[in-house]
């Protein structure tokens, strides 16, 4: 009988991309992947430290196992577990706690007689995985760690220094998810925008990598995730624009419209560079998707500048927002600042620029009204309507009718109405 495993995953894109690594060994070596709310053998916290919350969740998810099943092993892997493994070792419900190298090598770990992944690993990209359970977009990392040291941030010491993964290891993972059916991938790092700065031997950047996996057969569509505002190069923004494999998306870390703000988070841009840019990436194409992250509350942040903040977020020709409220993180020099921001302030601030997200998503959705786009069936549907969700390559969630064969596939719709559950979508012939 074979023992039974859960997993669950807290946090970035890359840690879902490294559950399914994690998953996939698992099975490897025997074990059923069972959800992470039923009895198992195994249950593994792959966590996030980027908050507070997150933190937290992690402790609690950990506990909630334990009780689950007593006899179960408890591990707590990734990014909490590097920065924090004596907090994490101290719970009594935790049995073992891996940091982001080693929960790559869990499986083995638990049985070593099973021998190392097929084929090998790829330096920090780990073992290839065969295929994105239960989604139809699949996420590939191409690289990992960061240089930059923002003052709130405690990326650095939980992923490390900055690792590109091999070119050709990244095509051979983008074959094998078109292999396995995935209609889009989206390329993902923690610093994204450095890729192949510390591989010169490739000869190869961001927007290199991209031109030669845009030529993978198959491959119907490939996004960005996260890219630095520094790193956004006129090669880029081409692909973006006009290549037609590549998503007319692009988002793009914000953090404050303040550039004071900007100055003591030790962003490497001001409000004008960024400014300069979100507007070059509107003329090349207003369908192009642009999103940024705000953090609100920062320490010392003052009234008059989460003022001055929101109006130039107000101005930008954004189409959504990620807004975060700091949080302090030990070991980063934001957290032994003075002048901590209330917690009502930044739950005020969150809200303001939140409604502000919503109004900017509505209205580049309105302008969108009438045009034909191709989008990617997802698995869900929408409760209110009963019909298929779906992604166009600029962002939006579309509203699709249509069997649960569509499902996974790539169609041509054409969007027809915003309403409050969604952007209604009617597929198109020919």
């Amino acid at each position: 009988m074979h023992k039974r495993a859960a997993i669950t995953t807290l946090g970035c894109k890359l840690n879902q991309f490294e559950g399914e690594q994690i998953r996939q060994e698992l099975e490897r070596h025997g074990y059923e992947i069972v959800p992470f709310g039923e009895q198992a053998d195994l249950y593994v916290v792959n966590s996030c430290t980027v908050t507070g919350k997150s933190d937290r969740d992690a402790r609690r998810l950990a506990r909630q196992a334990k009780h689950r099943n007593p006899q179960a092993v408890v591990v707590v892997a990734g990014c909490y577990a590097e920065v924090s493994p004596d907090a994490l070792r101290a719970i009594p419900e935790v049995d073992l706690v891996l940091g982001n190298a080693e929960k790559l090598r869990l499986a083995g770990l638990l049985k070593p007689e099973a021998g190392p992944p097929p084929g090998g690993e790829h330096g920090c990209a780990g073992p290839v995985v065969h295929r994105f359970a239960g989604h139809t977009r699949a996420f590939v990392k191409v690289q990992e760690g960061c240089n930059a040291h923002c003052a709130y941030c405690i990326v650095p010491q939980a992923r490390g220094p900055s690792r590109s993964v091999p070119p050709v290891h990244v095509a051979e993972q983008v074959e094998r998810f078109v292999g396995a059916g995935h209609a889009e991938v989206v390329l993902i790092g923690t610093h994204l925008g450095q890729y192949g700065a510390d591989r010169p031997q490739d000869g190869l950047d961001l927007a290199g990598l991209v031109r030669w996996l845009v030529e993978v057969p198959g491959l119907r569509r490939l996004r960005l995730s996260s890219v630095e505002p520094r790193e956004v190069s006129g090669s880029l923004l081409e692909l973006v624009a006009h290549h037609p494999r590549v998503c007319r998306h692009l988002h793009i870390p914000l953090q404050s419209g303040s550039d004071s703000v900007l100055a003591r988070m030790r962003r490497p841009y001001d409000t004008a560079f960024y400014g300069e840019l979100a507007r070059r990436i509107h003329s090349l194409d207003p369908q192009i998707a642009l999103g940024a992250d705000a953090m609100v509350g920062f320490p010392q942040e003052t009234q008059a500048e989460s003022e001055a903040g929101y109006a130039f977020i107000a101005a930008l020709p954004l189409s959504y927002l990620h807004v975060f409220r700091y949080s302090p993180r030990p070991g980063t020099a934001a957290a032994a600042m003075s002048g901590q921001v209330r917690p009502d302030l930044k739950k005020e601030r969150s809200r303001r620029l939140t409604e502000l997200s919503h109004r900017q998503r509505s209205a580049f959705a309105e302008r969108l009204l009438g045009e034909q786009l191709e989008v990617v069936v997802e698995g869900e549907r929408e409760p209110t309507s009963g019909r298929l969700t779906a992604l166009t390559d600029n962002y939006l969630r579309a509203l699709v009718p249509g069997e649960d064969a569509l499902i996974g596939r790539v169609l041509r719709v054409r969007l027809t109405a915003a309403t409050e559950s969604g952007i209604l979508a009617e597929p198109q012939l020919g």
